[in-house]
């Protein structure tokens, strides 16, 4: 009987609760990935984003500050990246007089132009339909 008269009082605080005065804006959004063919995750827009910074500083380090990553987490999702592909994406080198540094390697750089092409050629069109649809999103929730 006590849980009973507890969901009638917590009913009756959410029944009398003001709506906002402006609700929240609905905003459409999307994501791309590259997915196994049962699922897993492989890459998106993140990885993709921290290679181009790796290609860029020639640094995993670098590329993993930038981003507010952190390295060891960063290292093993590229690692479990590569042993998902079947190829390895960065190319590390240690120490010496200027310390290590980090490459892609050509296959990685492969990876990250086909992300850059696709973004050229997907986006713009995908980003047209989306405004579209935000428009009726918009005239639904007036």
């Amino acid at each position: 009987m006590n849980a009973i008269l507890l969901n009638f009082i917590i009913l009756m605080v959410l029944i009398s609760t003001p709506m906002a005065d402006s609700p929240a804006r609905l905003k459409l959004d999307y994501k791309f990935w590259i997915e196994t063919d049962s699922g897993v995750s492989i890459m998106g827009e993140g990885k993709w984003i921290l290679l181009k910074n790796i290609k860029d500083t020639g640094s995993l380090k670098a590329a993993v500050e930038k981003m507010g990553y952190t390295y060891r987490q960063t290292w093993e999702n590229l690692k479990n990246i590569e042993g998902k592909i079947g190829f390895r994406l960065i190319e590390k080198s240690r120490g010496g007089a200027k310390g290590g540094h980090t490459v892609l390697t050509p296959k990685g750089e492969e990876f990250v132009a086909f992300f850059d092409k696709f973004y050229k050629q997907v986006k713009p069109a995908i980003e047209i339909e989306i405004a579209e649809m935000q428009n009726e999103l918009d005239r639904i929730l007036r």
